[in-house]
C-alpha cells in the first residue's frame, strides 16, 4: 500500500486528543439535604451598615473568631452553624459577624462547588459557613484591626457603641444557647428589636409617608400610632424617621383644630363634625387625641 495513504489513514483514525472528562460538582451531603442549613445574614464587609443596624435594634455586633486547622474551631462550626436554634438566637439578639482566620502556618481553606440536586447547577460556597461564600467571613477581618486575639478559640467578641471590642467569657462559645443569651444581656440596656421587627418598622414608615401623599390619612395615622408603641425598642434614627413622617399629619390635624376653634361660637354643629373627622383620620396622633377630648367636653356641657 502506498506509504502516503497509510499515513493519512493512521492520522484519520487517531483524530484529536479526547477532551478531558469534567466531573460534575458533588451533591451536598444527604444529611444536609434532609436537615437543611439555617440561613443567616453575616456582616461580611458591610461594617458601616452593621453598626447602623446595631444602633437601630439596640443590640451589639457579635463577632465570632475561629481559625483554620484548629480542631475546636472546626468542631464548633460543624455543630453550631447548622443548629437552627443557635442561628435564630444570633439573628434575634445580635448583628452577627464571623471571622475564620488562616491557620498558624498561613494556609486558608478554599471555596467549594456543590449541587443541591442532580438537576441543579453548581454553586460556590464556604465549606464551613455553607450557606454563603467565604467573603462573608473574610470581609469582617477588618473588625480585628489593632485587636489582640484571644488564645483560646473559638472566641466571641462584642462590639459596643463606642467601637471597642470586648470578649465574652471563654466558656460561652462552648456552652448552650441560654448561656449566650445571658451573657449578651449584660451588654444590652433595655428592650431590643429583631431584624424582622426592624424590617416591619421600615415598611410601616414607608406606608405612612405614601398614605399621606394619596390622602389616606386614617391608614397612615394608624401606621404611625403602631410604630409609636414600639419605639422604645429602637434607636434614635428610627425615632427621628417617625417624627419626620408624623410632621405632615400633625400639620394637617392642627390646621383643622384651628378651624374648628373658630367655629366654636358661630357654628357648633359644623365644629363637632370637624372634630369627629379629625378623630376619624388621626385618632392615635396628638390632634386626634385633642379632638376626642374636645368632643367629650362639649358633650358634658
Amino acid at each position: 500500500m502506498n506509504p502516503l495513504l497509510i499515513g493519512c489513514l493512521l492520522l484519520f483514525c487517531h483524530g484529536d486528543d479526547p477532551a478531558p472528562v469534567v466531573k460534575p460538582a458533588p451533591l451536598v451531603p444527604l444529611w444536609e439535604q434532609q436537615r437543611g442549613i439555617p440561613p443567616i445574614r453575616w456582616v461580611g464587609d458591610r461594617i458601616a451598615e452593621a453598626r447602623q443596624e446595631a444602633q437601630d435594634r439596640r443590640v451589639p455586633i457579635l463577632l465570632w473568631v475561629l481559625r483554620d486547622g484548629d480542631p475546636a474551631s472546626e468542631a464548633w462550626g460543624n455543630q453550631r452553624l447548622i443548629d437552627p436554634e443557635f442561628i435564630s438566637t444570633l439573628e434575634k439578639e445580635t448583628v452577627p459577624a464571623i471571622v475564620w482566620l488562616e491557620s498558624k502556618e498561613g494556609t486558608r481553606h478554599g471555596e467549594e462547588q456543590v449541587r443541591d440536586s442532580e438537576e441543579s447547577p453548581p454553586r460556590i460556597r464556604c465549606p464551613f459557613l455553607r450557606g454563603c461564600r467565604c467573603q462573608q467571613h473574610i470581609g469582617s477581618e477588618k473588625l480585628l484591626e489593632g485587636i489582640e486575639l484571644p488564645e483560646l478559640l473559638p472566641a466571641a467578641l462584642v462590639l459596643g457603641p463606642d467601637g471597642k471590642l470586648s470578649a465574652l467569657p471563654e466558656k460561652v462559645p462552648f456552652q448552650g444557647t441560654e448561656s449566650l443569651i445571658h451573657a449578651l444581656a449584660e451588654h444590652r440596656k433595655g428592650p431590643r428589636s429583631t431584624r424582622l421587627n426592624l424590617e416591619f418598622i421600615e415598611i410601616r414608615l414607608e406606608r405612612a409617608v405614601s398614605n399621606f401623599a394619596i390622602r389616606e390619612m386614617k391608614n397612615g395615622a394608624a401606621e404611625l400610632s403602631e410604630i409609636e408603641r414600639q419605639l422604645h425598642r429602637f434607636g434614635p434614627r428610627i425615632r427621628q424617621r417617625w417624627l419626620e413622617a408624623c410632621q405632615p399629619y400633625l400639620a394637617y390635624g392642627n390646621q383643622m383644630l384651628r378651624q374648628a376653634k373658630k367655629m366654636r361660637s358661630s357654628d357648633p354643629v359644623r365644629r363637632l363634625l370637624m372634630l369627629k373627622r379629625i378623630v376619624q383620620d388621626l385618632g392615635g396622633l396628638p390632634p386626634g387625641k385633642k379632638a376626642r377630648l374636645l368632643i367629650e367636653q362639649a358633650s358634658s356641657n
